[in-house]
């Protein structure tokens, strides 16, 4: 899997209208395992059709779908063989059969609430299954146990039809976002703008949208193979980013004095062009594909000169904290948006970066 390709459009359009794919997955899937169930005239098939909802269902995503197929189908071995053992015991002492059934659910209450509980239910799940077939009754037993296996096993198939890919997705909302703070950037601070836009709600509504993308990060990690911490991180810059802009915001229109007084000031002027275009450039290296790094030191170089301009340029000045604020958190802006593109850079078109990826343990220390 390419990580930094260039995102197509009809993945762009299947990210917009994931819901309505979704559904039409399950319903197809649905209706084709129905009909042939029905044309092979097979009995307690319908576990088949229980399990392929409960595993397609919730999470319409490959790295989710695998992750549960895989767990269902250890949990319902697991749970199948539990069974099994249940029922042999049953033919000799039923309180025999209630102790073993006993066991086996406490440590299912016991490991729903480590790495795997979906697993855990699952075969706590199984065993109510098989352990509820008649006495004596192994077949059906083995066959309910069979229809659960197989009902995960037809998920992964329908699901690998032009599978939908939390990790394309995540790139293309982190890439809306990046466009939609540039229109706020542009929108705040635009220098034909005399009086402080209402558009606080957009901005809740982006920070939001930020924590929103934490569900697509499991999947994603599984799909990429890239650790959970490389996409904890980018949100986690991502999300400052957003409380940054927020303040420099809040600063910027304090008041109408500070308000002139960081418009009309040479040192900041550059800042106006910079920012927007690092957003652009983020927005472009997510989806379009494009792998160029020169952002990241003209933000740095930007960086210091703001700094030093900035001080030269107060220097015998009386000057409003709001002042002193927006500077900081434009150079915090810089920062975190240099950051967040050398991190977007590594991830998206450096697989040489072991340290990055799964099942890659960083060399020992000498």
């Amino acid at each position: 899997m390419h990580l930094g390709k260039k995102i197509s459009t009809l993945e762009q359009l299947a990210c917009r209208y994931y819901r309505w794919i979704h559904a039409t997955r399950i319903s197809l899937a649905f209706l084709i395992t129905f009909a042939g169930i029905r044309w092979f005239k097979l009995e307690d098939a319908s576990w088949a059709l229980i399990t392929m909802l409960i595993v397609m269902g919730p999470l319409p995503y490959w790295g989710n779908v695998f992750s549960r197929a895989v767990q269902r189908t250890g949990g319902t071995v697991i749970g199948a063989v539990s069974g099994l053992v249940a029922l042999y015991l049953e033919m000799y002492s039923f309180p025999a059969m209630l102790l073993w059934c006993a066991v086996v659910m406490f440590a299912c209450g016991y490991l729903t609430l480590g790495k795997h509980p979906y697993m855990a239910l699952l075969i706590g799940a199984t065993l109510a299954v098989v352990s509820c077939s008649a006495p004596n009754d192994m077949d059906a037993a083995v066959l309910r146990s069979v229809y659960v296996m197989a009902g995960s096993i037809l998920a992964l198939i329908y699901t690998s039809i032009y599978p939908q890919r939390a990790y394309t997705d995540l790139r293309i909302k982190f890439s809306q976002s990046m466009g939609k703070l540039n229109d706020l950037y542009e929108a705040y601070f635009s220098p034909q703008v005399l009086e402080r836009p209402h558009l606080d709600d957009s901005l809740k509504d982006e920070l939001d949208a930020v924590v929103k993308l934490r569900s697509y990060i499991a999947a994603a990690s599984n799909e990429s193979h890239l650790k959970q911490d490389v996409f904890n991180g980018l949100q986690t810059l991502h999300r400052n980013v957003v409380s940054t802009l927020i303040l420099m915001i809040d600063a910027y229109w304090s008041s109408r004095e500070n308000h002139l007084l960081i418009k009309n000031e040479p040192a900041l002027s550059d800042l106006h062009r910079l920012i927007p275009l690092a957003l652009q450039s983020l927005q472009n290296k997510l989806v379009m594909g494009i792998g160029d790094n020169e952002i990241s030191s003209q933000l740095r170089k930007s960086s210091h000169q703001l700094r030093e301009l900035a001080l030269k340029s107060i220097s015998g000045k009386e000057i409003e904290t709001p002042f002193y604020a927006y500077v900081w958190l434009s150079l915090e802006m810089l920062k975190q948006l240099a950051e967040l593109n050398d991190q977007l850079h590594a991830a998206l078109y450096h697989p040489g970066h072991k340290h990055l990826f799964k099942n890659n343990k960083p060399p020992a220390d000498p």
